[in-house]
């Protein structure tokens, strides 16, 4: 038996015993829930400061249920895995829509249609529905949405000015993009002073440039790449990308870009940077590169227009002690409250269309944000419960082209092929 195996078995035999504990409430009435999250002490001051508020605010409206927080901030999902062989899992956790496969198809998760339906002050229509669906199966829904962000190209005005390019606008192509990164890398006496683009090996970071062009990386029940991430679109796609650096030079290779530093952006060694709605905060915070300075548009379309969700929300684990109570829990995370807090702190669009509307003017860069919710498709990760292992193949894929390994086809071949091994693994 492989190891994921060994690992689901464990997982479903442990939750056949546990089932759905209602265990009694300790003395004066108090229910205990237990929730578990990515967060920590490595969040910003506002941030811990407002989900303490959040907390606060959830006792003060249900003063017989008491929150004890569980931040798992390094390798969370394998904790939360541990916690359930253990039999010590938690009643919540959030979500993240990256990994949710392998949470829903371990049959870890309660679905949470039950108590939707029997919730009159809850309203699905009210969310996107392309969000929801992130954490769906069938008629099932296995978590509520709190947070997300589309995958966004963001620009430096300052380099399009120097430059005499016309800012990037929606609906432009690959056509328009290609010919912004040529005329935005500047070379002097032979050496490029400013690129056009930032590409990167980080599939979340290229998986849509795939999509754009009608290509997928694996087959639509998610079992086999060979056909899919090796396609002619496929090719195409990563021929494109991996062309910007390895034979145009109009991105940094991965090694200058390391030596660049995480800021390279903003130190504006790269005019243009695919990116989610988490670096509105950072820009904002910026003295040297002022967000003023900063624009974003949708990714530029080929044959589609596509761009790739990064969602989070609260989830139910079928080991719950308290089911009633953490839906409490649950609503209120989903509710206008908590969206309005998460709103604030600018990391993610609020999942609620209402409350994201209300804050469409909050910034410069927010109706961008908001416009492309509509072409934004869930990672695959939340359907495929191997997907990790798929994304670390990619990069390797992706590594061989940018090193001049292997030609993009040899090494997508080569990819897809791994991956086939993985997924079909006894």
């Amino acid at each position: 038996m492989n190891r994921t195996a060994f690992v689901t078995a464990g997982i479903l035999m442990s939750l056949a015993a546990a089932g759905c504990r209602h265990a009694a409430a300790p003395a004066a009435n108090v229910v205990t829930i237990h929730v578990a999250d990515w967060g920590g002490a490595s969040a910003d001051e506002k941030s811990n400061q407002q989900n303490q508020q959040l907390i606060a605010e959830f006792q003060r409206l249900h003063p017989r249920i008491r929150l004890q927080m569980e931040h798992m901030p390094d390798a969370y999902t394998q904790k939360v895995m541990m916690t359930i062989l253990a039999g010590t899992q938690p009643d919540v956790i959030a979500l993240d829509a990256s990994y949710a496969a392998i949470f829903i198809d371990n049959n870890t998760l309660q679905d949470l249609t039950p108590f939707i339906e029997g919730d009159p002050e809850m309203r699905l229509s009210s969310f996107y529905p392309n969000v929801v669906n992130v954490a769906r199966r069938g008629k099932a829904l296995y978590a509520m949405p709190a947070n997300f962000t589309p995958m966004m190209m963001y620009y430096n005005k300052a380099s399009f000015r120097r430059a005499g390019v016309p800012f990037p606008k929606e609906g432009w192509t690959w056509a328009d993009f290609h010919d912004a990164a040529r005329r935005l890398t500047i070379r002097r006496n032979g050496k490029v002073v400013q690129y056009g683009f930032n590409a990167t090996d980080w599939m979340p970071g290229w998986v849509m440039w795939i999509w754009q062009n009608g290509g997928s990386v694996l087959s639509p029940d998610g079992k086999k790449a060979t056909g899919y991430l090796n396609s002619k679109a496929s090719v195409e796609a990563m021929r494109f990308y991996t062309d910007l650096v390895v034979k145009e030079r109009l991105a940094p290779t991965t090694s200058e870009a390391q030596a660049m530093g995480t800021s390279n952006f903003q130190a504006g060694n790269v005019a243009m940077d695919v990116s989610g709605h988490w670096m509105i905060p950072t820009y904002s915070q910026n003295e040297l590169y002022p967000l003023s300075n900063v624009g974003v548009v949708g990714l530029p379309r080929n044959k589609a227009h596509v761009t790739v969700m990064y969602e989070s929300g609260p989830a139910m684990m079928r080991g719950c002690k308290h089911p009633k109570e953490a839906w409490e829990y649950i609503k209120f995370i989903s509710g206008k409250y908590a969206q309005r807090m998460y709103a604030d702190q600018g990391i993610a669009i609020a999942a609620d269309r209402q409350i994201a509307e209300e804050y469409r003017g909050k910034s410069p860069l927010e109706p961008a944000f908001l416009d492309n919710v509509r072409y934004a498709r869930g990672p695959t990760g939340a359907s495929v419960e191997q997907y990790a292992l798929v994304e670390d193949i990619g990069r390797e894929a992706i590594d061989e082209i940018l090193l001049k390994k292997r030609t993009v086809e040899a090494a997508l071949t080569e990819a897809a092929r791994r991956i086939d091994v993985q997924l079909g693994e006894e």
